[in-house]
Formats: C-alpha cells, structure tokens, sequence
C-alpha cells in the first residue's frame, strides 16, 4: 500500500493583511512554502504527491521541488475554494494511486508538521478509512449567541468530547474520492467533514502542538522561534 500526498498552497493570505501571501513570507532564511515542502514531503516519506498552487507560484514552486530533489511531485492549479483544490488533487493522482492507497491532505501553512504526526494519520487511515490529527482543549468552551446589545452564553460544552482539527487528514483514496462527488453541502471546512457528511468513520489520532498554523502575523515570531529550537 503507497501514502499519496495532497499539499495545498493556494491559499489567499487574506488575514496577513499587508505582508502579502504568507507562503512566500521569509522564515529561518527560507520561504514558508519551501519548509512546508520539507517537513511534509522530504521527511514525510511520501511515495508521490502533488503541490496545489496559485498559478503565479507554479514555477517557483516547481524550483523549490527540483531544489529539493521532488522528482515524484508535481504541480497544479487550485481553485477558489479550498475543496475544490483538493479535487484537483485527487483527479491528479489518479493515474497513479490504486482504490486503497492513503492520501494525505495537509495544508501548506502547517509547516512544520511532525513525522509521528503523519505516521499515526497514514496509520490509522488504513485501519479506519479515514483520519485526522486532533489536538484536546484544555480551556472551558461556551457556545453563545450574538444578539444586538450583547453576546450571551447559550450552553457550556463538555471539553472531553471536543478536538482542535490539524492536518494532514488521510483517507483510503476511493473512500474520499467519493465522498468528495458527494458534497451538496456547501463549503466544508477540511476533508474530514467531507467523509463525515459521507457517513464515513474518521478516527482520531493526537495531533502535535508543533503543527501550529500559519493564520496572522503574530505567529511569525512564534515559527521564528520554533526553527531555532531545539527538537
């Protein structure tokens, strides 16, 4: 069985707001998307995978992959949403991964996602189907609702029955191939609801502190930070 890899660096950056595509931000001496590549494709021990970019990045993208020796990754335009990346994806592996394989999706902005982190997703996805890495709350979570004068708490949610969702999410090739045909439901926020709203099984495996997202400006210091400490 082969591990197939999505990565998904079309995003918009909107919410760094000046600093421009946070993919291309310098970290450590090096673009974010060219420490994505590292952590998830080089160390990640991917059989083949393909990068879902921007069409203004499709070059430099590809000499980060020739940088770093990709030669089984290949590029592809993504599109305005961030599930139908995905199945742009999924219809470029499909001359290569059999019904069985495990893909894994991340997000390019997880840039420094852990090996363990991908070996218990890739693990569990071939035993359950489908994966995710999750991450327990330790903070009490209140569900409110908004109102014209004031936002009230509406009911306290039990913590222990609750996961913060990482990537790379896994998935048996066909499982999420058809799920994905499936979707009416809108806009998803990741794969593992996809699968969900599929009525397929999703374990969960623990996630990892360390495969922070990249989301604001304020986390620049954070990754900063984290590139010079010790692992």
């Amino acid at each position: 069985m082969k591990s197939f890899g999505i990565l998904l660096a079309a995003g918009q950056s909107r919410r760094m707001g000046r600093l421009g595509p946070k993919l291309w931000l310098p970290i450590g001496g090096r673009p974010v998307i060219a420490w994505s590549l590292w952590y998830f494709a080089v160390k990640g021990q991917i059989d083949r995978g393909v990068v879902i970019t921007r069409p203004e990045d499709r070059e430099s993208i590809q000499r980060w992959l020739e940088t770093y020796r990709l030669t089984h990754w290949i590029v592809r335009e993504g599109s305005q949403e961030r599930y139908l990346s995905v199945q742009n994806g999924l219809a470029a592996l499909e001359s290569y991964a059999d019904d069985d394989d495990i893909v894994l999706i991340h997000d390019a902005a997880r840039m420094m996602v852990p090996l363990p982190v991908i070996d218990r997703v890739r693990r569990a996805a071939q035993s359950c189907g489908a994966a995710m890495p999750g991450l327990a709350i330790t903070d009490t979570v209140k569900q409110v609702q908004e109102g014209q004068e004031a936002t009230e708490v509406i009911n306290t949610l039990p913590r222990y029955t609750l996961r913060l969702a990482q990537t790379p999410q896994g998935f048996r090739y066909r499982l999420i191939c058809e799920a994905h045909a499936s979707w009416i439901g809108g806009t998803p926020t990741d794969d593992a609801e996809v699968a969900e709203r599929a009525g397929q099984r999703v374990c969960v495996v623990p996630g990892d502190p360390d495969n922070r997202k990249l989301t604001t400006p304020d986390d620049l210091k954070w990754f900063e930070w984290r590139l010079q400490a010790p692992i």
